[in-house]
């Protein structure tokens, strides 16, 4: 496959992010980026000199010999954009969730399930972790998986992200819950099946503010689904999922670490890479770069996404 050719919309933290992950990479490059807000286009323009600003998001999707659409607004955009784009034969990454309503989502998913290619940037679909463990449970290494525990306290991440991002912060389409937790919902959907809720217990959100706790039980098969949050305790912040199993223990440090359990505690699972952030931004684009040549299956598709973001919303409920 040629250079792909990508235009973002959508310069946030996860934006910049992303565009250092296109500049790193061999086979992408991003060309053209669009956000209404101009301190987000003067930050993408110092970071990235060579990327030429486009005037409206109607630009970028309109774009000649753009290969790939990636949408990083905040969720109530997705769908137009996400559409936008596939109207115009370009493939689309996009952020989660779908969207701010399930129906609306579902709409969504229904609309591109036909035409080019499409994934969702869920952390642990790509990250070297979680691949890891979904291997170890295929091969049966970690025998019978007896619980899986996630623990988020994110004090510190609300004060960093809800400032960055101020529409993380409101009930309508932000909170930990969708902007944390739904990857951990994804991860284990993926390593145990299909997930039934039993119990969701969350404090503090009303109709305006974002939830402040959260204590979440879930089943997949008979293995419990445990989630633990706060957004008004931990220092330092905490974000961790265990695999409890049969036959040996894993935790996933802040997505991007892996450590097992042994005789004197936690060591880590396999000597960690330089930038293990950049290092699953990269194995992302590795798998964007196999859905273009046609593998359905190398992302996170819309239809899993939408699946997280019932799980997520039913809690919320």
């Amino acid at each position: 496959m040629n250079e792909i050719r990508v235009g973002a919309i959508g310069l946030g933290s996860i934006g910049l992010r992303m565009l250092a992950a296109f500049e790193e990479h061999p086979d992408f490059v991003a060309t053209r980026a669009w956000d209404p807000r101009l301190e987000a286009v003067e930050a993408a323009r110092a970071a990235f000199p060579d990327l030429r600003i486009a005037d409206c998001a109607g630009e970028v999707t309109g774009t000649p010999g753009l290969d790939l659409v990636y949408v990083a607004c905040p969720p109530e955009h997705h769908a137009a954009y996400a559409l936008a784009a596939r109207s115009e034969e370009k493939a689309v990454l996009c952020e989660k969730p779908l969207g701010i309503d399930v129906a609306d989502s579902e709409a969504l998913v229904n609309a591109m399930a036909t035409g080019p290619g499409h994934g969702v940037n869920f952390l642990l679909a790509a990250s070297r972790p979680a691949n890891t463990l979904y291997a170890l449970a295929e091969r049966g290494e970690l025998g019978r998986i007896h619980q899986v525990e996630v623990r988020m306290h994110l004090r510190t991440w609300r004060e960093r992200r809800y400032r960055e991002a101020p529409w993380l912060g409101n009930s309508r389409a932000g909170g930990f819950l969708r902007e944390v937790c739904s990857h951990y919902v994804y991860f284990a959907r993926r390593l145990l099946g299909d997930l039934i809720l039993h119990s969701a217990h969350v404090e503090g959100r009303d109709d305006v503010s974002a939830e402040r706790f959260a204590h979440i039980l879930l089943h997949g098969g008979d293995c419990p689904v445990t989630m633990t949050g706060s957004t008004s305790s931990g220092t330092p912040d905490t974000n961790l999922c265990i695999v409890h199993g049969e036959r040996a223990t894993y935790r996933i440090r802040d997505f991007h670490w892996l450590d097992v359990a042994g005789a004197s505690g936690w060591v880590p699972a396999y000597p960690a890479p330089e930038k293990p952030e950049r290092e699953t931004h990269l194995r992302q684009l590795d798998n964007v770069k196999r859905m273009l040549a046609g593998d359905e299956t190398a992302t996170a598709s819309f239809a899993d996404a939408l699946a997280v973001q019932r799980q997520v919303e039913a809690m919320l409920a």
